[in-house]
């Protein structure tokens, strides 16, 4: 019985670095103010500080009509040039948060990301976060990269 105990403790430490690790991400540069909006579209920043928990769950911010715009990790942040008028962003794991704004043209927003406790994997948390804030606590987060096939359609047009 106790070479059980032992063994089921050695999987569970391998299983949670496992988990662990997987959920880590390759962050970019540090935040860098994104380029003025394309004309009659608006610029928003999500973002996620870095903390301890909830540190290793990683999920996808997605528009109303379910496209992804990044995947949005621990101490990470993404600009994302959204069209004007109501926008509903959502994020789900077992729960699901989501935020709508009312984006004008050359308008930039700030929505922040974060992990609540839940049962099996914790839960997203979106929120709005005023500009004077979000510009203080965004410093200390880095790019969330592009995944390699976007950057190359993203370079392929650009061409």
């Amino acid at each position: 019985m106790q070479n059980n105990g032992k063994s089921l403790l050695r999987l569970s430490v391998v299983f949670s670095a496992i988990l662990f690790l997987s959920a880590c991400a390759t962050l970019g540069p540090p935040f860098q103010k994104a380029n003025k909006a394309p004309e009659k579209m608006g610029l928003v920043y999500f973002y996620r500080p870095s903390g301890f928990v909830g540190g290793a769950v990683a999920y996808d911010i997605k528009t109303a009509d379910n496209n992804v715009i990044t995947t949005l990790h621990s101490g990470g942040y993404f600009p994302y040039y959204s069209n004007t008028g109501e926008n509903e962003f959502w994020a789900r794991t077992e729960s699901r948060s989501s935020v709508t704004l009312d984006v004008k043209p050359g308008g930039v927003y700030f929505v922040k990301g974060t992990v609540g406790v839940g049962f099996f994997v914790g839960r997203p948390h979106l929120i709005v976060v005023p500009n004077e804030i979000a510009e203080k606590e965004i410093v200390e987060c880095k790019l969330i990269p592009l995944p390699a096939k976007e950057e190359g359609k993203d370079s392929a047009k650009e061409k």
